[in-house]
């Protein structure tokens, strides 16, 4: 699945070149219309919060100003929305969704049910760029790097195969670390309430949009210690703290990381169904853009405690390329790696 130039300018730019009169024409077609923003997670989640959080404000930037409506689609992490986007969606602009990044990668590492074509998206943009942690609860003693490799830690995680087990089982395998992982609980609050329980010692895939809304009180407490950034990049407000990928010390292994942790960088993307009509996708992109910038978007987000990091389609293509580069061997490792996840 190797990414030819041209595919990647026509994921990244491919709206680029429309019609001078494409505004007109993009109003007409918006005005008294219903764009729907599909959620491929239930409600009251991060995907749900961003997803109905754009809605209220982007159609005021869309020519037409057509009504933004929130629609749920949850089912199998994500892949239900991914295929119907793909396949059943309209093509016409009046549909976009809010995806999973890891979905990006699961025809990669689960070709057998993940049956779509990332790099084939018209990509709207990422509103965040999610900073993944881990953090152990005051109760295990855990207070550093060091601190994790002295004993066995038992680490809470929502499913076998939810972010939360999956970067916890990443860690173990290739940096070693001695977790034991516990993968039955409902959700991260449960987690939460175990680790404050002493049942558990820790989570991964904690991100920090999810720590600012319901557990930044406890960490000022002292409660609750991030001592991971599972990330591309450092997240501000965590200043000391330390990066998986400078505990790498092979490429292999940075590699592997990159398939795991990287698309956390596009972590709250807006994607339009392959083949949407271009000078839509480019008045979205545009509407996308001017919307993460609207002070009035910006002043509600800051009062929910949601972070905004933009990410332009070009970025995110940039990312799934290197991610697609990855070498063959190294895909196969990560496959069976997280196939572990059966075993748990």
């Amino acid at each position: 699945m190797r990414v030819s130039l041209n595919l990647l300018s026509a994921i990244g730019l491919g709206a680029a070149l429309v019609s001078p009169s494409y505004a007109a024409d993009v109003a007409s077609f918006y005005k008294g219309r219903e764009l729907d923003v599909v959620i491929g997670s239930t409600p009251g989640g991060g995907f749900d919060t961003y997803g109905r959080f754009l809605a209220r404000h982007m159609y005021r930037h869309i020519p037409g100003t057509p009504t933004m409506v929130a629609k749920n689609m949850p089912g199998a992490g994500g892949l239900k929305e991914m295929t119907y986007l793909m396949t059943a969606a309209p093509k016409d602009g009046s549909v976009i969704g809010i995806i999973n990044p890891v979905m990006t990668t699961a025809p990669l590492l689960t070709p057998e049910v993940a049956k779509f074509d990332p790099l084939k998206y018209e990509w709207i943009g990422s509103a965040n760029a999610e900073i993944s942690t881990c953090g152990f609860w005051s109760k295990s003693g855990v207070k550093s790097v060091e601190d994790l490799t002295k004993r066995e830690l038992i680490i809470g995680g929502v499913g076998p195969s939810s972010g939360s087990t999956l970067d916890a089982i990443t860690l173990k395998q290739v940096l070693g670390l001695p977790f034991k992982i516990v993968a039955g609980y409902s959700g991260l609050s449960e987690v939460a309430l175990a680790g404050q329980r002493g049942e558990v010692d820790g989570a991964c895939g904690l991100n920090v949009t999810t720590l600012k809304s319901a557990h930044w009180d406890a960490i000022q407490r002292g409660e609750l210690k991030i001592i991971l950034q599972t990330s591309l990049r450092n997240h501000p407000e965590l200043p000391g703290v330390a990066n998986v990928f400078s505990l790498a010390k092979t490429e292999e292994q940075k590699q592997i990381m990159q398939m795991t942790f990287g698309p956390w960088i596009y972590g709250r993307s807006f994607v339009a169904p392959p083949g949407t009509d271009k000078d839509r996708v480019a008045a979205l992109r545009e509407a996308f853009q001017k919307t993460m910038k609207d002070p009035l978007f910006l002043a509600e987000a800051d009062k929910a405690r949601l972070e905004v990091n933009p990410a332009t389609p070009e970025e995110i293509a940039k990312l799934i390329k290197e991610i697609y580069d990855t070498p063959p061997d190294v895909i196969e490792k990560t496959r069976a790696m997280l196939n572990i996840a059966d075993k748990i």
